[in-house]
């Protein structure tokens, strides 16, 4: 590991450690400002360690020669460098907005505390180099975010969705237990290097139980459907940058252990991986963004859009894996660097959709859709940092969720060149899958727009609103990183291509950025563009308005008059469109999967309701809690009533039962 490098790491860790040390006395305001400009200065240096680690010529290794439960060692790698830089994008971030988003008290001590080592231990999984060190740090983490969402453990459902989180992250890390001790076992090696040099030689069934417990284990944190429901019951009742950093950060660490095991440790499995990991990732795409729109509360629909950004993303690793196991290296590579680029992309504008929901809850007092209205006049600076994070999640141009949505689909569009005709299909049928999430993103982010910021006030507290004392610098640097991360997209590829080369050995770089910053997919002669002349042709685009505007002839007298509406000479607030109603044609049309639960109820006694008001109410229960999860629920519940006699209090009972369990280990020990 270069010296500059173990420096910004090492000083990375030491100022979050601190930071935590501080945080502890965050019962003074003094304090919060101190914790949480350390870990942003923490996030910085992170943030340079993750830019330095993208340049490394091959993986740096530091064996610290600690032996307690294994080797402690340390590594940097440019995949890990993507992943590095990230979480120093989010901690630099998070650490300008938590300063003012969080008031001195007992709560906010120990809340910082926990923050700030989940960083540590988010850095530790970073750079773990053996399977214990990864491990620990993992469970670290896991144990770290737990304790972000109990922030406000006495509002309603914040217990059961940090135990939800915490129960599921559990089954997950179970399976990654079992997935890295049969790597250790049948290599005979406890480092990640000498187990990538020794999996050549795994039998094909070690393999792919290796593959299959990963991709269970690490789709727990990463939200991957079906196994999600922890994303949108903890992201809702963790505090604004608690949720920023589990969606934003934490599901992305998940990826990380994907990528880390199918690619680095375990690569060249047979095609089915990569259909296996395709099939997954549509049905989240679809799923979560169908999920989203019948949301009203702003976070749990985020929540749900994360699990969508995430199918997107194991759709471009499935399509990478099966186009490497098919004799298409360079195609693989192409949808490697469109994972990772839509991985940087989702943690920048997904961090800052977050922490802009929670600047409009504190202002408004409310994150229910239908209860805000009219921001866009009482917080005007809101309003354009959130739309620069709503143009780029709903991957409009010129925006950085265009630039990475733009690769994978032109990615999938090579399905062709794949000599069997089923594999073809399901690219194509992939492809269609990410096509549908497309519009319907653009359309759930236009209601998440619309409907807060645009038309008048819904709420006395949306009319109340104030910007003033709300949090800027965070949000803006996220939202001056998405225009980076656009604008700047053949830098940001050329990093990328550097990262999979290392990976996989397959170079990519004279095919996929063309003198002229532009860029075209390799092996295609048929699309190319330039996302930085996109932007600059755009941005000119929309100046000429404001020119014309601004040139013409002064206009006549101006007489302010009552809005006319068809009649309606005062247009109330209950008059505008909602989130129901917005997404009510989607609902409509997609009624067979929803399988809504509606309820009608009148204020008048009238049996034909021909006066008072009508109250329409509907509720989504999601798919696989119905049909997976509900069952299973209940299945746990039916067993433990019927253990339940064993729990009797009775002393003498549970002598016997030792004395029992003695007898059975002594006579199986003799036989």
């Amino acid at each position: 590991m270069s010296a500059m490098l173990a420096a910004l790491l090492a000083g990375a860790a030491g100022l979050w450690l601190l930071a935590a040390g501080v945080g502890l006395g965050g019962r003074r305001r003094e304090a919060v400002a101190a914790a949480t400009g350390l870990s942003a200065l923490g996030g910085l240096a992170a943030l340079a360690g993750g830019v330095v680690a993208l340049t490394l010529p091959r993986p740096a290794v530091v064996d610290l020669g600690a032996r307690v439960v294994g080797p402690v060692i340390l590594r940097a790698t440019p995949l890990a460098g993507v992943f590095l830089a990230l979480l120093g994008l989010v901690a630099l971030a998070i650490g300008a907005y938590a300063r003012r988003a969080h008031p001195p008290g007992a709560g906010t001590a120990l809340y910082l505390a926990a923050y700030n080592l989940a960083l540590v231990a988010a850095l530790g999984v970073l750079t773990a180099g053996s399977v214990t060190t990864f491990l620990v740090a993992w469970e670290a983490m896991a144990v770290c975010s737990y304790l972000l969402v109990l922030r406000h453990q006495g509002r309603p459902g914040v217990a059961q969705g940090a135990f939800l989180f915490l129960a599921l992250g559990e089954v997950g890390f179970a399976c990654i237990v079992a997935a890295l001790a049969i790597l250790a076992v049948q290599t005979g090696a406890l480092s990640f290097a000498a187990i990538a040099a020794r999996a050549p030689h795994l039998a094909p069934g070690w393999r792919d139980a290796v593959f299959l417990l990963a991709l269970v284990g690490f789709g727990f944190k990463a939200g991957a459907v079906p196994l999600h429901l922890a994303l949108p019951a903890a992201d809702p009742v963790a505090p604004a940058d608690g949720a920023a950093f589990l969606s934003g950060l934490v599901t992305k660490l998940g990826i990380y252990g994907m990528v880390l095991v199918w690619v680095e440790l375990v690569p060249g499995g047979p095609a089915w991986w990569g259909l296996v990991v395709l099939a997954l990732g549509a049905a989240s795409a679809v799923l979560g963004i169908l999920y989203a729109l019948m949301e009203r509360d702003w976070k749990r629909f985020l929540a749900y859009s994360t699990i969508e950004n995430v199918g997107i993303v194991l759709i471009a690793l499935g399509a990478s894996l099966t186009f490497f196991e098919t004799g298409q290296p360079a195609l693989g590579a192409l949808l490697l660097i469109a994972a990772l680029y839509h991985v940087l992309n989702h943690g920048a504008y997904k961090t800052l959709l977050f922490l802009e929901a929670g600047v409009v809850e504190d202002a408004a007092g409310t994150r229910d859709l239908d209860r805000l209205g009219g921001l866009l006049r009482r917080m005007p600076r809101a309003a354009v940092v959130t739309l620069v994070g709503t143009l780029g999640i709903a991957a409009l141009p010129p925006l950085n969720g265009f630039v990475s949505e733009w690769l994978i689909f032109q990615g999938l569009f090579q399905g062709f060149r794949i000599p069997s005709h089923v594999v073809g299909v399901c690219l194509v049928v992939a492809g269609a899958a990410m096509a549908l999430t497309g519009g319907l993103a653009i359309n759930a982010f236009a209601r998440a727009f619309g409907i807060p910021f645009l038309g008048i006030a819904r709420s006395a507290g949306a009319a109340a609103a104030e910007e003033r004392g709300r949090p800027v610098a965070g949000p803006a640097l996220l939202a001056t990183a998405c225009v980076f991360l656009a604008v700047g997209a053949p830098l940001v590829l050329t990093a990328l291509d550097h990262v999979t080369a290392v990976a996989t050995g397959t170079d990519i770089l004279s095919r996929l950025v063309l003198p002229g910053l532009t860029v075209i997919p390799a092996h295609t002669d048929f699309s190319a563009f330039s996302p930085t002349y996109l932007a600059v042709c755009l941005l000119a685009m929309l100046l000429v308005p404001a020119l014309v505007v601004r040139s013409r002839r002064p206009a006549a007298p101006v007489r302010v008059g009552p809005v006319w509406a068809g009649g309606i000479l005062r247009f109330r607030a209950r008059m505008q469109y909602t989130a129901t109603t917005h997404a009510n044609p989607v609902r409509v049309t997609f009624e067979g999967l929803y399988q809504p639960h509606v309820e009608l109820t009148r204020a008048s006694d009238d049996p034909a309701g021909r006066s008072g008001p009508v109250h329409y109410r509907f509720h989504v229960a999601p798919l696989f809690q119905r049909y997976l999860y509900g069952p299973v629920v209940l299945a746990v519940e039916r067993v433990a009533r019927w253990a339940r006699p064993i729990q009797s209090g009775d002393v003498n009972l549970y002598l016997l039962y030792v004395l029992v369990t003695i007898l059975i280990a002594y006579l199986v020990g003799v036989h």
